[in-house]
C-alpha cells in the first residue's frame, strides 16, 4: 500500500527489559546542551535552518537528550517546554492547540527565528505539530511525527487509553476526581514525594525526566490532554497539513491505532508512515540514533521553499 513503509515483524527489538540497568544507560539518554530562554522556557543550540523539538505530555525540553544535538551540527535547533509544562508559564487556564500554537510561535519570534521551520514531536508533540502544519503552513517545511496518538473519535481515544491499565484509567480522562487531587496533593504540594513515586512507576525513565514529569499543573495537564489527543481531531489536522509529514510508529505501541494510521497514510499524498518492528511508545529514548536518521533526512533545507519570518 502506499505511503508507508513496514519492517519485518520478526525484527529483534534493541533493548531489553530484562536487563537490570540504570535507565540512562538503558536509553542512551544523556543531558542536552544549549542556553535556555524565555517567554516560554526554549533550549536553543547552534545556527542556521531551524528544526524544533516538541516533548509529550508530562514531558519537557529534556526529554531530548544530549544525542538529539547533533541536530544543530547543521541548523538551529530548539528545544521548548510546552505552554503549561516543565519550566514555562502556567495560565489558569487555556491550553488548546491555539493557546499552545500561538505560545510556541510568540517564543520562536522573541528569538528572531527566521526561515521556515521543521517540527519534530513525539506524542503529545507529535499532535501539536501536525496542527501548526496546517495553521501555519507557511512557517513550517515539514513534520516528523513520532508516536502520533491519532484516534477514529473520543470514543475510540478514550477506550484505547482506558485498555492500557489503571494508571490510564485513572489519569487518562483528564477528568477524574481522584486523579485531580492526587496532582494537586503530590505533583503541586509534596514534588519530591511525587518523583519518588513516579521512579517506581517508570523505572524505564532516565531521573531526570521523572524530575520533570511533575513540573505542571493539573488544568495544564488535563486541558491539553483533552483538547489535543482525547478530542481525537488528529485526523483532520493531517488532512489538512500543508506540509510533508513522516508518521513513525512502532508495532508494539499499545497507545496508538496502527490500522487507523495505515489508513490515513493511504488517503493522503502529502503522509508517510514508516513502521518500526517490535518498537514501542518512547522511540526517542530507544531509538536515539535511528530516530535522528529520520529527522536529518526528512529536514533538508530544500524542502522550505522561502525565507519567511515567524
Amino acid at each position: 500500500m502506499k505511503g508507508y513503509r513496514d519492517e519485518p515483524t520478526d525484527s529483534t527489538p534493541m533493548i531489553s527489559l530484562e536487563v537490570a540497568e540504570p535507565a540512562t544507560d538503558r536509553h542512551d539518554w544523556y543531558p542536552p546542551q544549549g542556553q535556555l530562554q524565555v517567554p516560554l522556557a526554549v533550549r536553543t543550540l547552534g545556527q542556521g535552518p531551524p528544526t524544533v523539538l516538541l516533548h509529550g505530555l508530562l514531558g519537557s525540553n529534556r526529554y531530548w537528550g544530549g544525542a538529539f544535538d547533533r541536530l544543530a551540527d547543521n541548523g538551529l535547533l530548539l528545544t521548548p517546554d510546552l505552554l503549561g509544562f516543565g519550566a514555562s508559564p502556567r495560565p489558569v487556564s487555556g491550553y488548546g492547540p491555539e493557546e499552545h500554537g500561538k505560545a510556541l510561535i510568540n517564543s520562536l519570534r522573541t528569538l528572531n527565528v527566521s526561515g521556515k521551520v521543521l517540527l519534530v514531536g513525539h506524542s503529545l508533540g507529535a499532535m501539536l505539530a501536525i496542527w501548526m502544519a496546517g495553521r501555519y503552513p507557511d512557517l513550517v517545511r515539514g513534520v516528523v511525527a513520532f508516536a502520533p496518538p491519532i484516534y477514529r473519535d473520543p470514543q475510540h481515544a478514550r477506550k484505547q487509553i482506558a485498555q492500557l491499565g489503571w494508571r490510564e484509567r485513572l489519569f487518562g480522562s483528564g477528568e477524574n476526581w481522584a486523579a485531580q487531587v492526587a496532582c494537586q496533593n503530590l505533583c503541586q504540594a509534596r514534588p519530591a514525594l511525587a518523583v519518588r513515586l513516579y521512579s517506581m512507576i517508570r523505572p524505564d525513565l532516565p531521573y531526570p525526566l521523572v524530575e520533570d514529569s511533575i513540573q505542571h499543573s493539573w488544568a495544564s495537564y488535563s486541558e491539553t490532554l483533552r483538547r489535543l489527543i482525547l478530542a481525537a481531531e488528529g485526523a483532520n489536522w493531517l488532512a489538512s497539513a500543508g506540509s510533508p509529514v513522516l508518521l513513525v510508529v512502532g508495532t508494539a505501541d499499545k497507545y496508538l491505532d496502527l490500522e487507523f494510521l495505515r489508513s490515513l497514510a493511504d488517503q493522503h499524498p502529502h503522509v508517510h508512515l514508516d513502521v518500526w518492528a517490535g518498537q514501542g511508545h518512547d522511540l526517542p529514548l530507544s531509538q536515539p540514533e535511528r530516530c535522528l536518521s529520520a529527522i536529518e533526512s526528512w529536514g533538508d533545507p530544500a524542502l522550505s521553499g522561502g525565507d519567511e519570518t515567524l
